[in-house]
């Protein structure tokens, strides 16, 4: 894959907005002074498993998109609720390598073909490359319709400032969390951090990515950065920076602690054990939604852990655990 050269800020110009399939969030005055442009959020949200955010930030003359839905349906809508605004969509930033993040993009591509594709560099070598194979998966899915996406227009740098529709914003990188690397969006004057997938609220993550040991560390570093800010994850409802970075911490914790204490006693997996250990997590958080909305996501964000930490799976017993729940209900 060619590598784009990096975009230099000034040559963008991007509004910011988060369009809302509820409703738009009013922007918090911060220290603006009293004319000064605004960005508004917008996010279309459906409750339940499986559900993403993505986010439109809408300045008084152009729009900046961040993730563009997980596949081509859900995709559309957005883009139809962005052309309600009557607004250009200036730039697209995809957030980092998962695919409920990036599978919509040629929806987006082909409604706002003026727009720039923006994201973290290795996140651009990370969807060429597709060793998870998320892309593969993808056009699978959708079939001969589907476009891999194309290379980006610039990339984004650690604490690289731009000004949308004369707002500034920062754009941060954070490595080794859900996925590596994650760019955040700061809006500084309004005291607002989109954050992606750094956190779900009230949703179990996808945790086959994760680094379980740097991503509380990461966090704890939001908390101190953004205290007073108002954090819209990319999974659930926005709210209080510091109180969803700590629940987040909690439930981050809280696994870890079953694999160390309930399933690695003697670095085996048994079938009872993770299956004791998924009963406990839905008893800890119950009513919560997964956020790829996938059967056995949290068996495998169990599986995962337990290898990342040196344990081993009883393969046979998991095999015939996973046929009878694929054959069974939609939930672990």
């Amino acid at each position: 894959m060619r590598i784009a050269t990096f975009l230099k800020a000034a040559m963008i110009g991007v509004a910011l907005s988060l369009v809302a399939c509820t409703g738009s969030d009013t922007p918090a005055a911060g220290d603006q002074a009293e004319n000064a442009p605004q960005l508004i959020v917008h996010r279309p949200f459906r409750a339940g498993e499986g559900s993403i955010n993505s986010f439109w930030l809408e300045g008084p003359d152009e729009i900046l998109v961040m993730d563009t839905q997980g596949n081509l349906d859900l995709a559309s809508r957005v883009v139809a609720r962005i052309r309600e605004t009557g607004k250009p969509v200036t730039a697209i930033v995809i957030s980092h390598y998962h695919p409920d993040h990036f599978g919509g993009l040629q929806v987006f591509l082909e409604a706002f073909p003026d727009a720039q594709l923006l994201m973290p560099e290795e996140v651009a070598e990370k969807i060429d490359r597709d060793l998870s194979g998320y892309v593969e998966r993808l056009r699978e899915t959708v079939g001969d319709d589907y476009q891999a996406p194309r290379e980006p227009d610039g990339f984004i740098e650690n604490r690289q400032e731009m000004e949308v529709s004369g707002v500034p914003i920062i754009f941060h990188l954070v490595d080794r969390s859900e996925s590596s690397p994650i760019a955040m969006i700061d809006i500084p004057s309004q005291r607002v951090l989109i954050a992606s997938d750094l956190v779900s609220n009230r949703m179990h993550p996808d945790l086959t990515d994760a680094d379980i040991d740097s991503w509380p560390r990461a966090l704890d570093r939001i908390a101190r950065e953004f205290p007073d800010y108002q954090l819209y994850p990319g999974h659930g409802e926005p709210g209080s920076a510091s109180l969803l970075v700590a629940n987040q911490i909690a439930y981050l914790n809280f696994v870890r602690g079953i694999i160390e204490n309930d399933i690695l006693d003697d670095d085996r997996a048994s079938e009872e054990e993770i299956a004791d250990a998924i009963v406990q997590m839905r008893r800890n958080y119950p009513d919560w939604p997964t956020t790829t909305g996938q059967p056995m996501q949290l068996r495998r964000n169990l599986e995962t852990l337990v290898a990342d930490m040196g344990g081993r799976v009883d393969r046979r017993e998991r095999n015939a655990a996973a046929e009878e729940e694929e054959g069974g209900t939609a939930s672990d």
